[in-house]
């Protein structure tokens, strides 16, 4: 159960930095189907500076010398496909035609029962598919992990998380303080694609936000679609 939990919470901890900690215009796209499932498209991208940045902040929490790591890809596609399915997705399929780029899609069978609707990130009704982000979700997906991927938060000193009420321009200066200015630009610059989809894909609600004002949240903000 140990060894569960653990995989489970790295699960967590990696889908959280692909998404939230990515360059290159990350995009999520849901799409309601049956009766309380979701398919979910992903893709992304890190930067070269994104990716030995990482890579750095993984080699010192784990306290290991990986050794020469610049030809080496941050997720493998066996990596993002094992995390989705530990995370309560099924039917995954992932590549990674880069070190620096990943693209994945799975299923969702059951919403109300997933991982992500506990952490209060996503819902669905019978005509309605929302996503929810703010201070409540961050903490819950951080009390789900244990301390060794809490680290990789506690690194990235992210404002929701922590409840700090910091503006954008003063979260870019803490990252950019301990990571560089062009580390900080690439986190609080970059944007964020959200699709949510009906089931026949007719109906859509789509949002596009800054990375750095999603995790200054002090607030929940949530998309909704309906059908």
């Amino acid at each position: 159960m140990k060894t569960l939990l653990r995989y489970f919470s790295l699960a967590l901890s990696a889908l959280t930095l692909i998404i939230f900690c990515s360059a290159c215009t990350p995009s999520i796209s849901i799409q309601a189907n049956g009766a309380d499932g979701a398919s979910l498209t992903l893709k992304t991208g890190f930067s070269p500076l994104l990716e030995k940045t990482f890579k750095s902040m993984m080699q010192s929490i784990s306290g290991k010398d990986s050794g020469n790591t610049e030809n080496t890809t941050l997720f493998s596609k066996e990596n993002i496909s094992a995390v989705m399915e530990a995370a309560g997705f099924i039917n995954v399929t992932a590549s990674t035609p880069d070190t620096g780029t990943v693209s994945a899609r799975g299923n969702i069978a059951g919403i109300s029962k997933s991982a992500l609707a506990k952490a209060g990130i996503l819902f669905r009704t019978q005509n309605s598919l929302s996503l929810a982000l703010g201070p409540k979700q961050f903490q819950a997906l951080y009390a789900m992990l244990d301390e060794e991927f809490q680290a990789y938060f506690d690194l990235m000193m992210i404002p929701a998380l922590n409840d700090d009420n910091m503006t954008l321009s003063q979260y870019g200066e803490l990252l950019s303080s301990v990571y560089g200015q062009k580390f900080a630009d690439e986190i609080t610059q970059g944007s964020l694609l959200i699709t949510l989809a009906s089931p026949d894909g007719k109906k859509k609600k789509d949002v596009e936000a800054k990375l750095g004002e999603i995790l200054t949240l002090n607030e929940e903000k949530k998309w909704t679609v309906q059908w």
